[in-house]
């Protein structure tokens, strides 16, 4: 069996920095671990959505991991252009040889589409 992590950069009332290096830490540690996978939901416009930029954070993640599987959960396509969207995901992909895993999806949330004017 493999066992992942399905996350939330949600609001921990920290600094931002702190905040992200702490959760980067942790992360660390589930590839130290064993873990298979690490999966960022994505949320806009709400308490759980602190990275306004799943991409950059996965790159951070990207770096910091060995054997660590990761990717989104899942792209919300309305808020991408679609060329833009592939050209991150193929460096996303690089930046971690091959470790990237990819959902795509509509959204889950009107509030989320409506933050962005969709």
């Amino acid at each position: 069996m493999q066992v992942g992590v399905f996350d939330h950069l949600d609001n921990a009332f920290l600094p931002i920095a702190q905040f992200l290096e702490e959760r980067l830490t942790l992360i660390e540690a589930y590839d130290r671990a064993g873990f298979y996978a690490y999966h960022l939901a994505e949320h806009h416009g709400t308490e759980l959505g602190m990275a306004p930029s799943p991409n950059v954070f996965l790159a951070a993640v990207a770096q910091r991991t060995k054997k660590l599987r990761y990717g989104p959960m899942v792209y919300a396509l309305p808020l991408y252009h679609p060329l833009r969207l592939a050209q991150e995901i193929c460096m996303l992909d690089q930046l971690g040889n091959g470790r990237l895993i990819v959902g795509f999806g509509r959204g889950s949330s009107p509030a989320e589409l409506r933050f962005y004017g969709i």
